[in-house]
């Protein structure tokens, strides 16, 4: 699940080689004391060692309204698309059980659907399939947000041309995870739901981890929010559209330990493991996980966005650590605090930000406010202020705040993104991951 502004492909980018030391619990308390302090985060936080939790904390809260109720480590957050490693291991399953293989073809449960006589299970697990991703490859953002019968989200897949021959490259697709979903309950005849619980969740004794619940529904679940002049309600996907793909409930310290038991050969065998692991130059998805660089370790993983909640599941053989952050409020990066609990566990250097900002009257604002257009992106981005503060809301997604950094310069920590104003020429000029697109004001 992606949408513009908001990165759910966090890369943490390092070099030269990694040995964890004893972990620092007082600097990791010090990151997260800043965080709280300057309102950059609402979420759960874990670290493992070879398996075993070291360190956990909880900032901000799991509900403002109508009671505000504290985060805690019991605190259960929409994981996003860190389900799909667990659709995964649940193929992998089936397939240790001679139920499927991974050369199955998708005609056999699916014979609608474009170019199901050539996709396979393997296409499907790998994003090789080339099927439409029914919930970025639409117009409509909020389409998701809104209740959808399994039979229309099947129609909509059914019903765009393929992107690509299966096989002929790799494209993330939220499709092929809905798809193997339906496939586990055709063959077992179970809910989705109830396989999670009884392959996964029973197993190996993960308390808090849940699918097939609606919006809010859930114990203890963590209610979603944004950052404006304070944080603020978000309309969320609506989960029971993603099973298989982005709903589950769960925590750090569950994903933690599904992480560790999937690796030991506790759910699927080394050999449906390494499956799940292999990756190669050309595919940078291997069948249910990714990879994750920092400095001279690769770990494996997954990370997950829905429009209010992002999580991290990151493990490295070679240091033994193993980190998880499940946040409800993000107001800076979490790629940034990635970096930092992965850095700060493995005792390297670190500097703590300060989060000082640049003052600005709500007067000087009103230059920038208005409507912006470029032909190189399909959205448009109304900026608006409310007090002091700058709001940019693209084209069918949520508002978000930016932070003066300096005259002209606006901030989002929560989206990486960054706006540079011209206020002469009517042009603002949005820069993320390295790229920058040329925005024109529009004539009222």
């Amino acid at each position: 699940m992606k949408k513009i502004f908001i990165n759910l492909f966090f890369i943490l980018l390092c070099i030269s080689s990694s040995q964890a030391q004893q972990l620092n619990t007082a600097k990791l308390d010090s990151f997260f004391n800043a965080l709280d302090a300057n309102h950059k985060s609402m979420g759960s936080f874990a670290v493992a060692k070879n398996g075993k939790i070291v360190y956990q904390r909880s900032l901000g809260y799991s509900s403002l309204s109508p009671d505000s109720i504290p985060a805690s480590a019991k605190t259960r957050y929409r994981i996003g698309s860190i389900t799909k490693v667990f659709t995964a291991a649940m193929i992998f399953q089936l397939i240790e059980e001679g139920k499927l293989t991974i050369d199955t073809k998708l005609s056999k449960y699916f014979p609608q659907l474009p170019n199901a006589e050539k996709i396979t299970i393997g296409n499907l697990l790998s994003h090789t399939s080339g099927l439409m991703d029914y919930v970025n490859e639409v117009s409509d953002k909020d389409w998701i947000t809104t209740p959808h019968p399994r039979a229309e989200l099947l129609d909509t897949i059914a019903g765009r041309k393929v992107n690509f021959e299966p096989g002929a490259k790799q494209q993330y697709s939220n499709s092929g995870y809905l798809l193997l979903a339906y496939v586990l309950e055709k063959i077992t005849g179970k809910s989705y739901s109830a396989l999670l619980n009884d392959r996964i969740s029973k197993k190996i004794n993960l308390k808090n981890t849940v699918s097939g619940i609606p919006n809010n529904k859930g114990q203890n679940e963590a209610r979603p929010y944004a950052m404006l002049d304070h944080w603020t309600d978000v309309k969320d996907i609506y989960f029971p559209n993603v099973i298989g793909v982005g709903d589950i409930l769960s925590t750090p310290e569950d994903l933690l330990s599904f992480m560790d038991a999937l690796s030991s050969g506790k759910l699927i065998n080394q050999a449906s493991y390494a499956q799940m692991s292999a990756f190669n130059d050309k595919n940078p998805f291997a069948m249910g996980l990714l990879r994750v660089p920092f400095y001279g370790q690769t770990g494996l993983g997954h990370n997950g966005g829905t429009y209010g909640t992002y999580s991290v599941l990151y493990s490295f053989k070679e240091s033994g650590i193993s980190i998880s952050s499940s946040v409800n409020g993000l107001n800076y990066p979490l790629n940034d605090i990635s970096i930092a609990l992965l850095s700060i566990s493995n005792g390297k250097p670190y500097q703590i930000p300060s989060f000082k900002s640049f003052t600005v009257k709500a007067e000087d604002l009103d230059a920038y406010l208005g409507v912006y257009s470029t032909s190189a992106l399909p959205i448009k981005i109304t900026v608006s202020k409310n007090g002091n503060q700058l709001i940019g809301q693209p084209t069918g997604q949520s508002a978000l705040a930016f932070e003066a950094v300096a005259k002209n310069i606006f901030k989002s920590d929560a989206a990486s993104v960054v706006m540079e104003f011209d206020a002469a020429k009517e042009q603002m000029t949005l820069k993320q991951d390295g790229k920058s697109f040329i925005f024109n004001k529009e004539k009222k």
